[in-house]
């Protein structure tokens, strides 16, 4: 399945870029979004280039289950490993389920473009998610 997520922000594309990328930024959005159980800022190196970061995150569940199969609350849980491109205004990433069962089900990359659009600031999120779960 393909995808893509659209947001805009009332403010300059620098300060959506400093909030998204903050090193702080975990426990500001664990406490703020109900659908986020923990955010766990693993690893984060930047240089003046890019930033390279692996963030761990673990969901609440949003299926039960597919057909009779339950969906462990594991599959919830992934590690983000991705660069943001300063200059580019790209971010690429890659969503790696943190069991290994798992990972072998789900497959999640894609991109975060910032751009400018007027006084605005667009965030579009892009990407694919495949899925590899024998119905039988």
């Amino acid at each position: 399945m393909k995808y893509e997520i659209r947001q805009e922000f009332d403010e300059a594309c620098d300060r959506v870029i400093d909030a998204m990328m903050h090193p702080e930024v975990a426990p500001f959005l664990t406490g703020k979004m109900k659908s986020l159980e923990e955010m766990e800022l693993l690893e984060r190196t930047e240089d003046d280039s890019k930033i390279v970061r692996q963030v761990r995150y673990r969901i609440r569940p949003v299926i039960e289950k597919i057909g009779p199969k339950k969906i462990p609350p594991e599959a919830f849980e992934w590690v983000e490993r991705s660069t943001f491109d300063k200059r580019a205004r790209v971010m690429t990433y890659r969503n790696v389920p943190t069991k290994a069962k798992i990972a072998k089900m789900f497959e999640n990359h894609g991109e975060i473009r910032i751009l400018e659009s007027g006084t605005r600031c667009v965030r579009v999120m892009s990407g694919e998610l495949k899925i590899h779960f024998p119905l039988l």
